[in-house]
């Protein structure tokens, strides 16, 4: 039932701050579900950002020996990179993505025709009211705090050489 729901109003997963439950919605695209998991433990760790669940869900991920949880975890980072980099510079954006390997182009699409296949009108109404309890949060940004990763992922790299 909540994948259903979540489905239709763009929620991946979910953690319960009350009984301190991560739920991820497994009917999403398989190759989606390893980081959905990593961010939701990270809530689980106390790490209530969405930009701060992000990063440490990459970090753990991308220690790992799992190709698929690697993957998934560097696939929703280049997304959330590659998002940002397209309101500076859109030019670069589309380069960067025409680079990525077909495989990876074919997912990004399974991605997107499963996002289109459950547009509602519930999914605004949802979003404007998860960005004002993120806003009231200490999350000013409001949904796009899942995307302030990137600020992370830019420091780390200068810090450490790597991702």
């Amino acid at each position: 039932m909540w994948g259903w729901l979540g489905n239709y109003t763009g929620f991946t997963g979910y953690y319960n701050p009350f009984t301190g439950e991560a739920q991820v919605n497994t009917t999403v695209p398989k190759f989606l579900h390893p980081f959905i998991t990593c961010h939701e433990v990270a809530h689980q760790l106390g790490y209530a950002k969405e930009n701060e669940a992000n990063f440490v869900g990459f970090l753990a991920a991308s220690l790992s020996q799992d190709t698929l949880l690697l993957y998934s975890a560097y696939l929703d980072m280049f997304t959330y990179s590659n998002r940002n980099l397209f309101w500076a510079d859109t030019a670069s954006a589309k380069a960067y993505a025409k680079m990525l390997e077909p495989a990876v182009k074919e997912d990004i699409m399974e991605w997107r025709t499963f996002n289109a296949k459950h547009k509602s009108f519930l999914e605004p109404a949802v979003r404007w009211g998860y960005t004002k309890y993120l806003q009231q949060n200490n999350q000013p940004e409001g949904m796009l705090s899942y995307d302030a990763v990137t600020s992370f992922l830019v420091g780390y790299y200068k810090k450490y050489g790597r991702l």
